[in-house]
């Protein structure tokens, strides 16, 4: 008779970019127990085939009956989208490819190109369904994740649900199996739990003999709450609250009949109404068998190599002010370093490869000390990050030995840098530490990253603006001094967990919570006022990123910049590679030289969409990836084919509107002209710029709706660029601006190399009102 089997699920969205090590570990458990297990990171499988040709174009139709039904500003924004879905869909898959070559790390343009890509296809799986932010992170919906009820709603919805949707796209197959008899799934953050309970519908549904088991770190802090039976439980058979690896055998176990041992951390119903709780208890680390992945799809992670997560420790040793994981994860845990390497070995010759992160909440000074030690000394040639606090023995010394054993990030809860904070945060660092362990990693050539907090309940203005003024300055050192350009930095508003020291004791911390909104029996985190101190609105408006941080325009421009994620910092510091930029430039246009005979075409690649809210043509550029919004006057380019500029001309109501327009196409490379000798060019506003962050000596920034590019220009640049508008030559910009010539050149220059200004030559007789058509010539 076949052993029984497990399904092991870790729903959507979750890391993309490497596994989750919960299912690896309790396949292996399961695997040791005698158990036939299914691993499915339905995180990954879900998000790799909606970012594909295939689930692009099964979403397209959802997009477009969308757009009827939306208000004239979200049409705006919905359009936009539209106008790029069929270039996306259609490029989409080698974009994907192209992120999973290990190429790709030393190909910069190449990396922009394909990121670009899937940043826009989020966003058209984002267009596709009403509320949905599809970002890599979150995935926020027009259902509430803060609401059983909201969640239950999505759990049955196909049509406002992606994962519903997804799943009844594609099911999951290991349901089939007759030997399936338990699915267990994994909910770490409440980013999953919509898909979590979809997930638990969907197996209801098609197997409802088989027995759902959820855990998790989340459904430890959810169930906490429940004092009678949940509504969950119409899906969901039961849960285990903390640690799985020693619960789940035994629950296994009872389901089959093999054994009836004590389940700790189970919770199930009384059949009363009411919950059945067995204590938790906790799992011997030093026990713990290697991950095992297998069955996971390991070529689809969206990285240029297999980075594979291991633990060197369980829980947390601190108990900071502001964090809730001592709530979830039982009491601090350390593994011996050789198993620890042992793992690592055993991974690198199954897999190939022998890159690493380490998931430790943290991993202290003792962890470093010892994984790197039994690294160096047994030779091994391992690439690995992990995460610290800053601290006296971060000295030269461990920064040399982390280094030597293949450390190539090392992430630091910096937090403040001000000491009377950190005493507000019970963090336990010093301020003294910070400069002199700073010193020896980006001297050791370990780059860092830097996790900064504004907002901590008592923190003043001024002590946020240090901490992120010491974060800047420590990004341009590791730069500049030390020729470590991999270092990075991020900085986030408190948020104000109820399981946290804070949450518990507000009083404390001179904190007045604020309830949460009626029927939100799951927020986990809650909008407060403080005594004295930074506001939580002051702290949400200091990392904003400041003046001009965001602009209007095209819609997709905003989406996930995969190159953010931390295991990309990590590869390309492994790599020791060029870091690439974050925006698609396309190369400069030559100047368009157009008389009456001159013909014009869209050029190849670019997708047109008349607009329905009033904005006549849009156009997707992909060379640079620009959506330009241009008169309908210029639709008869919609059909492919070339016209004479003499013929369309005739279709605008002034020269100077047809003149303007054609060089902004001209400089995005959206089309293509037969050259002609010209005169000399006029300059005009490439694209429609908007003015933010000006100050006082007259410089601003410039943000372009269209590209999403952001130049900063002088008091003389602004001036140059307001004057193009109708056009001018370099004499009439010289004599308008009181600028000498050899100081308006460079000027223009520079202003045309950041596509402000374009320039073009046209005939004198197309800047005429009326234009004469030139007769038409015999075909030869």
């Amino acid at each position: 008779m076949p052993q029984p089997r497990i399904l092991l699920v870790n729903p959507p969205i979750w890391n993309v970019y490497a596994p989750h090590l919960a299912v690896p570990l309790l396949a292996a458990v399961m695997r040791r127990h005698g158990w036939q297990v299914s691993s499915l990171d339905l995180s990954i499988e879900q998000t790799d085939w909606l970012l594909s040709t295939e689930g692009l174009l099964a979403l397209l139709p959802l997009a477009e009956r969308r757009l009827g039904g939306l208000s004239f500003d979200e049409r705006r924004a919905h359009e936009e989208i539209l106008a790029v879905f069929g270039d996306t869909a259609a490029r989409v898959d080698d974009a994907r490819a192209a992120l999973k070559s290990r190429d790709i790390l030393t190909d910069p343009h190449a990396f922009v190109n394909a990121a670009t890509v899937v940043r826009n296809g989020l966003a058209c799986v984002s267009a596709s369904f009403p509320g949905l932010n599809f970002d890599l992170r979150a995935n926020s919906s027009c259902f509430s994740r803060r609401r059983s009820d909201s969640v239950l709603e999505a759990a049955g919805s196909t049509d406002r649900n992606v994962y519903g949707w997804a799943l009844e796209q594609r099911p999951i197959p290991e349901l089939d199996d007759s030997d399936l008899a338990v699915v267990g799934i994994s909910v770490s953050a409440d980013t999953q739990l919509i898909a979590a309970l979809t997930v638990a519908r969907h197996v209801k549904t098609r197997r409802p003999d088989v027995h759902v088991v959820m855990g998790g770190n989340l459904t430890t802090r959810m169930v906490s709450r429940w004092q009678e039976e949940h509504p969950f439980f119409a899906y969901v058979d039961s849960f285990i609250s903390y640690e799985g690896e020693d619960a789940l055998p035994a629950l296994c176990d009872r389901i089959t009949g093999a054994d009836d041992r004590t389940i700790p951390g189970l919770l199930e119903r009384d059949g009363r109404g009411g919950l059945l709780r067995t204590p938790a208890a906790m799992v011997d680390v030093s026990d713990l068998p290697t991950p095992d992945f297998d069955g996971l799809p390991l070529d689809k992670y969206f990285a240029p190599g297999l980075v594979l997560p291991l633990q060197a420790s369980r829980s947390c040793a601190w108990d900071c002010a502001f964090c809730s994981i001592p709530f979830a994860s039982n009491k601090y845990r350390i593994r011996r370093p050789d198993q620890v390497v042992h793992d690592m070995a055993a991974l690198a010759a199954k897999h190939g490869g022998g890159t690493f992160m380490f998931v430790d909440e943290i991993m202290t000074l003792t962890s470093l000390r010892g994984v790197s030690r039994q690294l160096v000394d047994g030779d091994h040639d391992f690439h690995w990050y992990g995460e610290t606090r800053f601290s006296k023995g971060l000295d030269d010394e461990l920064a040399k030995a982390l280094r030597d054993s293949g450390c190539r990030r090392l992430d630091l809860g910096l937090e403040s840098y001000n000491q009377r904070v950190l005493d507000l945060m019970r963090k336990g660092t010093k301020v003294a530490d910070i400069e002199p362990s700073l010193q020896a990693l980006l001297g050791n050539k370990v780059p860092v990253h830097l996790f900064c907090m504004t907002g901590f309940p008592g923190e003043t203005e001024e002590e946020a603006l240090r901490t992120q003024e010491f974060a800047a300055e420590a990004l341009r050192r590791s730069t500049e001094e030390f020729d470590v350009p991999y270092s990075t930095a991020a900085n986030g508003p408190f948020i104000l967990d109820v399981l946290s020291p804070v949450g518990e004791r507000p009083d404390l911390f001179g904190v007045e919570l604020i309830p949460p909104g009626e029927g939100e029996d799951l927020a986990f985190d809650l909008d407060y006022t403080v005594s004295e101190g930074l506001t939580q609105e002051d702290a949400a408006r200091l990392t904003s990123g400041g003046p001009g941080a965001v602009a209007a325009g095209a819609a997709f421009h905003r989406g996930t910049w995969i190159g953010d994620a931390e295991e990309w910092s990590f590869l390309w510091a492994m790599a020791e590679a060029e870091l690439p930029d974050r925006q698609l430039t396309a190369p400069p246009a030559p100047y368009a030289h157009v008389d009456a005979t001159t013909t014009v075409r869209l050029a190849d690649g670019v997708r047109a969409r008349t607009s329905v809210t009033g904005r006549g043509i849009l156009l997707h550029v992909p060379s640079g990836d620009a959506l330009l919004s241009v008169p309908r006057e210029w639709g008869p380019l919609l059909d492919g084919r070339p016209h004479p500029v003499a013929e369309l001309w005739e279709n605008f109501p002034s020269a100077t509107a047809a003149a303007s327009s054609l060089a902004r196409l001209a400089a995005h490379h959206a089309v293509t002209l037969t050259p002609v000798a010209g005169p000399r060019p006029l300059w005009y506003t490439s694209q429609p710029h908007e003015v933010t962050d000006s100050r006082a000596d007259g410089s601003c920034l410039l943000v372009s709706p269209e590209t999403q590019n952001r130049v900063r220009v002088s008091a003389a640049g602004r001036l140059v660029w307001l004057l193009a508008a109708d056009g001018a030559t370099a004499a009439e910009l010289s004599a308008r601006s009181r600028l000498p010539e050899p100081r308006l050149g460079p000027l223009l220059d520079s202003l045309a190399a950041h596509q402000v200004i374009a320039a073009a030559g046209l005939h004198p007789a197309l800047l005429e009102q009326a234009v004469p058509v030139p007769a038409a010539q015999p075909v030869p």
